[in-house]
C-alpha cells in the first residue's frame, strides 16, 4: 500500500525547526550493518504475528523526520522495557488522536503511564476511556531555554492525583536508540488505516463530480512530529469530573479505592536499616502503583500477581494506628534514639520496603461487580486491535426482565467516535450494508437453529411424554411382574413336589411290576394237572383230549362235525355218482336233489328243524 494513498490526519510539515535541539539533532545510534547489532530490539508485536518489521533509519534522519510507506518512529525503549507492542490498542490509538502527537513525540515515561493504566484497568475491570484517562493525567510539555515560544520538545503526561510511580525520575539513554517501524501486510495496515473524506490543506471535504465525498484511507494517529498539538492549550485536552460519566466516576472511584488500600512504603537507607524518628519509630510514606514493576511483568498473571502483592493487608496500617494512638495517649517520655539517626536527610537514599511475594489467597480484592444488579462487566474495551480475544462476555440479557428502555442512553466510545468521525458517507453507508447483511445472516442461522432446535424440543417433549406413559405401563408390568413372579415360584414349589411324587410313583411301579413277577413265578409253579375221572377214560382212554381246556374241546367238537358234515355230502355225491354210472341208460333226475332232505310220504322234503335248532 502506497504512502502517497493515505491521507494524513496532520499534515506533513517539512519544515522542523520548531522541534527542540534534541529531537532533532539526536541520530540513531543503530547503522546499516551486514548483521543486525547487537543491541537492536525487534521484538514489537504481538507473539504469534508477522505483519510489521523495524527499518534502520539513514544518517541524516531523525526521530521528527516524516517516513513513508507507513513508518514511524519508535524509541526502542518502549518496546524493550515498557512491554508496548504492535499493533496498538483502541486506547493508545485514541490517545496519540486526542493529543494530536505521534507516538514518539510522547516522553517515554508517558508511555509507561499509559501501559500501566492499561494494565491495572483490565485487573480491576475498569472501561478505559479518554475522558477517564485524562482526568487522571494532565499535560506537561517541554521548552528548552531560551527558546520557550519557538522550540517544542516532547509532551509528558502528569498526575493530578498521584496514582502511579513514574516510570523512571531521569531517565538516560534512550534519546539515540530509535528505529522506524512500518507495516508489512495488508492485516498490519488495516489496523492504523480508516477510510474516510478527502480533506485540503484548509481541512474542506472535497467532493466527486456528483457531489458524493471522496474517500481515501486516513491514518488512524499521526504518524510524524506535529506542531498542531501545541497550537492548543494544556488544559484543553483534559476532562474535569463534572464531565465523566457515571460509569467512569464508579472506575474512578475504584482506582482511588484500590490505591488507598496499599501498604505504606516503610522507609530504609542504603544498608537496607529502617529509617526512623525521634521515638524509634521507623518512618514511611503513601505507596503507589509500581509502575516499573508493573511494566516488567511478562504475563497477564504476573502483572495480577504484583497488583495483590502491592494491595494492602490492613494490617500495617492498624499498627500504626495502633502506635500512633499510644504515643498520643500519653506514653511517657521517649527514650532518646540510641543510633541517632533522625528524619531522613538529603544525603540518604530512600527506597521502599523489600516485601516478600507470596501468593494471595484471600486478601485479594473481588472481582468488580457490574452496573446491572447481577451482571458481570462484559465489552469491547480490552480487545486489541488484529487480534482475536480468547474470551469475549456477551452483556447480561436473559437474566434481567429490561436492560435498556425508552430512558437508556447510548454511548459511543471515545476511540469509536473518532473512527467514526473521520468516515465518510460511503464508509459509513458500506459499514451499514455489511452490518446488515450480518444481521440478515445472523437472523437466518438463528431461524434456521431455531426451527431444528424446535425440532428437538417437540421431539424431545414426545419423548418425556412417551417415557412418562411409559413409566406408568412399566409400573403396571412391574406389579404383574411381582405377581406372576409370586405365582411363579409358587407352581415352581408345586412342579417340585409333582415332580418328587412323579419319581416315587415311578419307584413304586417299579417295585410293584417286581412284585408282579414274582407272583406270576409262583404261580407257574403251583398250578397242577387235572386228573380225568372215569367216564372221560371210557371217552378217550388214550388221554388225549385230557389236556384240553373246555375251550379247546368245543373247538373240537365243532371241528368233528364240519368233518361229518363234509363226509356225508362227499358220499351223497359218491353214491349219485355212482348210480348214474350204473344206469347209464337212465336220464337221472336230479333236481331238488340234496343231501340235506330227506323222503317223507313219497317226497323229498327238507326235514324240520328241531326245537334247539329252531
Amino acid at each position: 500500500m502506497a504512502d502517497e494513498g493515505v491521507q494524513r490526519k496532520i499534515p506533513v510539515e517539512n519544515n522542523i525547526n520548531w522541534v527542540a535541539d534534541d529531537p532533532r539533532t539526536t541520530p540513531s545510534k543503530f547503522e546499516f550493518e551486514e548483521t543486525f547489532p547487537e543491541d537492536l530490539w525487534t521484538d514489537i508485536e504481538i507473539p504469534g504475528h508477522a505483519d510489521w518489521e523495524v527499518r534502520i533509519p539513514g544518517a541524516k534522519q531523525r526521530i521528527c523526520t516524516t517516513f513513508k510507506n507507513g513508518g514511524f518512529p519508535m524509541y526502542q525503549i518502549a518496546f524493550e522495557h515498557m512491554g508496548l507492542r504492535l499493533p496498538f490498542t483502541d486506547l493508545e490509538m485514541a490517545i496519540f488522536n486526542h493529543l494530536e502527537v505521534c507516538p514518539s513525540q510522547l516522553h517515554p515515561n508517558s508511555l509507561a503511564f499509559i501501559r500501566a493504566f492499561e494494565i491495572v484497568a483490565a485487573y480491576l475491570q475498569m472501561a478505559p476511556t479518554v475522558p477517564l484517562f485524562f482526568h487522571i493525567f494532565g499535560i506537561q510539555r517541554s521548552r528548552p531555554r531560551g527558546n520557550v515560544t519557538d522550540k517544542c520538545g516532547w509532551v509528558s503526561l502528569k498526575q493530578h492525583k498521584k496514582y502511579f510511580e513514574i516510570f523512571e525520575e531521569s531517565l538516560r539513554g534512550f534519546k539515540d536508540k530509535w528505529y522506524v517501524v512500518r507495516p508489512i501486510t495488508s492485516a498490519g495496515w488495516k489496523t492504523i488505516l480508516v477510510r474516510g473524506p478527502k480533506v485540503d490543506d484548509e481541512g474542506r471535504v472535497q467532493h466527486r463530480d456528483d457531489g458524493e465525498p471522496i474517500e481515501v484511507d486516513c491514518e488512524r494517529f499521526p504518524f510524524c512530529w506535529t506542531k498542531r498539538h501545541y497550537a492548543r492549550e494544556a488544559k484543553s485536552f483534559t476532562f474535569k469530573k463534572g464531565a465523566l460519566s457515571k460509569e467512569e466516576l464508579a472506575d474512578l472511584k475504584a482506582l482511588d479505592d484500590f490505591v488507598e488500600e496499599f501498604s505504606p512504603s516503610l522507609w530504609e537507607d542504603r544498608g537496607g536499616n529502617p529509617i526512623c524518628d525521634e521515638e524509634g519509630y521507623q518512618l514511611s510514606s503513601k505507596r503507589f502503583i509500581n509502575t516499573k514493576a508493573l511494566l516488567r511483568c511478562s504475563t497477564r498473571v504476573e502483572a495480577e500477581d504484583l497488583l495483590r502483592e502491592m494491595k494492602s493487608t490492613q494490617q500495617t496500617l492498624r499498627k500504626l494506628q495502633a502506635e500512633k494512638k499510644k504515643r498520643q495517649l500519653g506514653a511517657s517520655s521517649s527514650t532518646p534514639n540510641a543510633s541517632g539517626q533522625s528524619s531522613p536527610s538529603p544525603s540518604i537514599e530512600v527506597v521502599g520496603e523489600k516485601r516478600v511475594s507470596e501468593e494471595v489467597t484471600g486478601g485479594s480484592r473481588p472481582p468488580k461487580s457490574a452496573r446491572i444488579d447481577g451482571g458481570v462487566v462484559s465489552g469491547p474495551h480490552k480487545l486489541i486491535p488484529g487480534r482475536a480475544a480468547a474470551e469475549f462476555v456477551i452483556p447480561p440479557a436473559m437474566g434481567h426482565d429490561c436492560v435498556v428502555d425508552g430512558r437508556t442512553s447510548m454511548r459511543i466510545s471515545d476511540a469509536d467516535q473518532s473512527i467514526l468521525a473521520s468516515m465518510g458517507p460511503d464508509s459509513i453507508r458500506n459499514v451499514v450494508a455489511e452490518s446488515s447483511v450480518a444481521v440478515f445472516k445472523l437472523l437466518e442461522v438463528a431461524t434456521f437453529l431455531n426451527g431444528r432446535e424446535c425440532k428437538y424440543l417437540r421431539e424431545r417433549d414426545e419423548a418425556r411424554a412417551n417415557a412418562k406413559d411409559f413409566g406408568e405401563r412399566l409400573s403396571v408390568v412391574e406389579k404383574e411382574l411381582s405377581s406372576e413372579t409370586k405365582a411363579l415360584e409358587e407352581s415352581r414349589a408345586k412342579v417340585a413336589q409333582l415332580e418328587e411324587d412323579l419319581r416315587d410313583a415311578k419307584g413304586e411301579e417299579g417295585r410293584l411290576k417286581e412284585r408282579l413277577s414274582e407272583l406270576e413265578e409262583k404261580l407257574s409253579s403251583m398250578t397242577l394237572t387235572p386228573t380225568p375221572d372215569e367216564e372221560e377214560k371210557k371217552v378217550d382212554p388214550a388221554g388225549t383230549y385230557a389236556s384240553f381246556s373246555r375251550a379247546g374241546l368245543i373247538s373240537k367238537i365243532f371241528e368233528v362235525g364240519d368233518l361229518q358234515l363234509e363226509v356225508a355230502s362227499s358220499s351223497f355225491r359218491n353214491a349219485l355218482a355212482q348210480l348214474q354210472i350204473l344206469n347209464p341208460d337212465v336220464q337221472l333226475v336230479t333236481e331238488g336233489l340234496d343231501e340235506m332232505k330227506e323222503v317223507r310220504d313219497g317226497q323229498i322234503a327238507s326235514p324240520p328243524l328241531d326245537d334247539e335248532e329252531a
